[in-house]
């Protein structure tokens, strides 16, 4: 989670400011928009018309927590027929797949059997599945083998009636992307935008420097910064197993980050990724990846694709922290 962003104010701001700030909620999360020098491009309706168009747009495409959405309406077909999808929907399968691919199926969209299955989706039922009820939905999870995808026009197939799609962990950086746009198309330059913890930020703020936004510690008792990072023209996501997780009788952590190749919670003391990355899309899918993986195969994939990565693990300490060399060097250039 992304937390230290030191906003204020729900519209347009004193002109000495020029800054203009929306709050809302959006894919069953909270947004917050702040977009600076905005006085002369667009008054406040016409921009507060275009965000909320933009996002119910991405709702109505890509949200899990709506009927009748697209996503929705693929998931409850049992058809293997091709089903037409919309450009954006399409957008986000193709990186999705690349970050599947990259990641050695740790990152994978179709584990919404799994996530179900232990007590993570919509009914909240947190219990201990046996293996024949591991292996039954993991029957119907890997994208690569179950999904095929077209390119033009934009189609989508899945090759066994039972599977679906989650896009929770890539959507909301994609939609920080999608209101990005929108801005952009708007005049507006110097701008963050922050959905669910996810966020793409670009330009600069209201003292000429990058954004300074915070990484928070991996604490469930309480909120507090770990580390300030400047960003800028870049998007920015952390994935974490600290907020949404039970225990089991025997005092063991079953987090809500499931492993789809075996099925189970993630077991490592990698408690959470920052990823930096040149869309908030990418940065998100990556956060997710990375924590799957764990620190040691996490870093080595940082390293590998020379991904800016920021890593913090349990120890008998409390907490240390990795990172990888871009990002190393992405800080010492701010």
């Amino acid at each position: 989670m992304v937390v230290g962003l030191s906003l204020s104010g729900c519209d347009l701001l004193p002109e000495k400011t020029d800054q203009y700030v929306l709050r809302g909620h959006t894919m069953g999360t909270s947004y917050t928009i702040k977009a600076l020098h905005v006085r002369g491009k667009v008054d406040q309706e016409a921009l507060y018309n275009a965000i909320k168009s933009t996002l119910d747009d991405a709702n109505e495409k890509l949200s899990n927590w709506k009927d009748g959405t697209e996503i929705s309406r693929f998931n409850t077909s049992p058809s293997t027929n091709w089903f037409e999808i919309s450009p954006i929907f399409h957008e986000v399968l193709s990186e999705a797949n690349i970050i599947h691919a990259q990641s050695g199926g740790r990152f994978d969209i179709t584990v919404s059997p799994l996530i179900d299955m232990w007590g993570f989706g919509p009914h909240d039922n947190k219990v201990m599945p046996t293996q024949i009820e591991i292996d039954s939905a993991l029957a119907h999870v890997g994208q690569s083998d179950l999904l095929e995808v077209k390119d033009s026009p934009p189609m989508l197939r899945k090759k066994r009636g039972p599977v679906s799609i989650t896009l929770g962990a890539i959507a909301k950086g994609y939609s920080a992307d999608l209101i990005a746009r929108t801005l952009e198309k708007h005049g507006i330059s110097d701008y963050l935008v922050e959905i669910g913890g996810d966020l793409y930020a670009h330009g600069v703020n209201e003292y000429g420097q990058p954004w300074r936004v915070g990484i928070e510690k991996p604490d469930e008792k309480g909120r507090s910064v770990q580390l300030i990072v400047s960003v800028r023209d870049m998007g920015m996501a952390t994935s974490g197993d600290y907020r949404n997780y039970f225990l089991t009788e025997d005092g063991k952590r079953m987090s809500h980050i499931i492993d789809p190749v075996t099925g189970r919670p993630v077991t490592h003391n990698l408690a959470s990724v920052s990823v930096l990355a040149p869309n908030g899309m990418r940065a998100d899918g990556l956060a997710t990846a990375l924590l799957v993986l764990g620190e040691k195969k996490g870093l080595a994939l940082a390293e590998k694709l020379k991904i800016p990565a920021y890593f913090i693990t349990r120890d008998e300490s409390g907490f240390a922290t990795s990172s990888s060399s871009a990002f190393d060097a992405l800080m010492a250039a701010k």
